[in-house]
């Protein structure tokens, strides 16, 4: 009996500090905007810090699309404020998602995003890149700059092999499917998920998709060949599909 006395005061305690927390969190300045709550909230920053990008230039939807693309990473260190200090250099959300993401499947090259983002400034196609990658991946003793400067000099896969000396054989690129696509977004409490298919080679970048009402699900899917995909748009229950498509870019 004694036990059953304790619990219900606890609970009402409990109620009691759960419903402060509300009502401070709604006193915050800027908060009474839902945009603005749900971006601070899930952002982990105050209404303010949301407040103050966004007056800076970052639209809501452009501060969303970093926090889904951060939070697919595997690194903790690249923060979704980085990725809109990346997004103030004129990138595409495509081409941020892009090179971050075959950063980190290349790692152990140790070539980062912005060195990426560089060569792709320079004129490179992500197609020539990621065969870079590939190689320099390989078992070859080749480097990633040795590989780029093949690409650069237009050498197709077979004066590679030659130039190597290696047996007939597909390219290490091949059979390689790297889908990345970013979770739509829809006003609900958790973020959408991105799925990749690594049945065909290629690499395929699914973008944001953007709808409203429940949390949507983005799908990326990687085809023959290199490209990047647009932004799906979900109405109702939010579902965005990215897809990337076929063709060297």
């Amino acid at each position: 009996m004694m036990k059953k006395r304790l619990i219900l005061p606890l609970l009402l305690l409990f109620v009691f500090v759960a419903n402060i927390g509300q009502v401070a969190a709604q006193d915050e300045p800027g908060c009474d905007n839902p945009q603005v709550a749900y971006l601070a909230e899930r952002g982990d920053v105050t209404c303010e810090e949301i407040i103050a990008l966004h007056d800076a230039g970052f639209g809501y939807g452009e501060i969303l699309k970093a926090m889904v693309i951060a939070g697919g990473l595997e690194d903790p260190e690249t923060t979704w404020q980085m990725l809109l200090e990346v997004r103030e250099e004129n990138f595409g959300w495509g081409q941020i998602s892009r090179a971050y993401g075959l950063a980190e499947q290349f790692s152990d090259l140790g070539i980062t995003a912005e060195q990426l983002l560089d060569l792709r400034e320079s004129g490179f196609g992500w197609g020539p890149i990621i065969h870079a990658q590939a190689i320099a991946n390989a078992d070859y003793g080749v480097s990633f700059e040795e590989a780029m400067a093949m690409m650069a000099a237009g050498m197709g896969w077979g004066e590679i092999r030659q130039e190597l000396g290696l047996e007939n054989g597909p390219p290490p690129w091949a059979g390689r499917g790297n889908g990345n696509g970013n979770g739509g977004q829809g006003q609900g409490d958790n973020p959408g998920n991105g799925n990749g298919n690594a049945a065909n080679p290629g690499n395929g970048n699914g973008n944001n998709g953007q709808g409203n009402g429940n949390p949507g699900n983005g799908n990326g899917q990687g085809n023959n060949g290199h490209g990047n995909g647009n932004n799906g748009q979900g109405n109702g229950n939010g579902n965005g599909n990215g897809h990337g498509n076929g063709g060297d870019d």
